[in-house]
């Protein structure tokens, strides 16, 4: 009886699968001849526009960009014990500032001091509306890609919220 039950169930998955997989190829053809979609398909339609890229407030930007350029050189400087500080109660969260402060020392030992830095990307986080800025950075013995990320605290100040390097091969 359980063997019956299991080939019922199984044909029953095929002939769903077979239904829908039919449809979605109707909904994808569905599109009238002047390019509109019909009025069942555009609320569709509306929910992937809604998914497009998450941008921040001109204010958001603005504050975001003071702090980058602040962090960039606190970072070429070496000033490691101002960066943890002046980030968010979440970042300091993580680990003492000793830890924070040897961590980059060992990594300047191991890529020697800094050089340049390039924005190589800039995006903000749809869950959070964090603002994350990437840098390709040039030590003196190898590149590093540098990914700053920055939100607003609880008080409404832009702050560092996380910085985190890897080796690019």
């Amino acid at each position: 009886m359980s063997y019956n039950r299991m080939i019922a169930s199984a044909l029953v998955m095929i002939f769903l699968a077979a239904l829908f997989g039919c449809k979605s190829k109707q909904e994808k053809g569905a599109q009238a001849p002047d390019g509109k979609l019909p009025a069942q398909l555009r609320s569709t339609s509306a929910r992937q526009q809604a998914a497009a890229p998450v941008t921040a407030s001109p204010t958001d930007e603005a504050e975001a960009a003071a702090a980058k350029v602040r962090v960039l050189s606190q970072v070429k400087n070496g000033d490691f014990s101002t960066i943890y500080k002046e980030a968010s109660a979440g970042f300091r969260e993580i680990g003492p500032e000793e830890q924070f402060i040897a961590q980059w020392n060992k990594q300047l030992q191991e890529t020697g001091a800094f050089k340049d830095a390039k924005e190589s990307g800039h995006a903000v986080r749809p869950t959070d509306r964090f603002i994350v800025i990437v840098y390709t950075v040039q030590y003196e013995k190898k590149k590093k890609d540098l990914r700053l990320t920055f939100g607003r605290s609880k008080k409404g100040k832009m702050e560092l919220t996380g910085i985190n390097q890897k080796e690019i091969k």
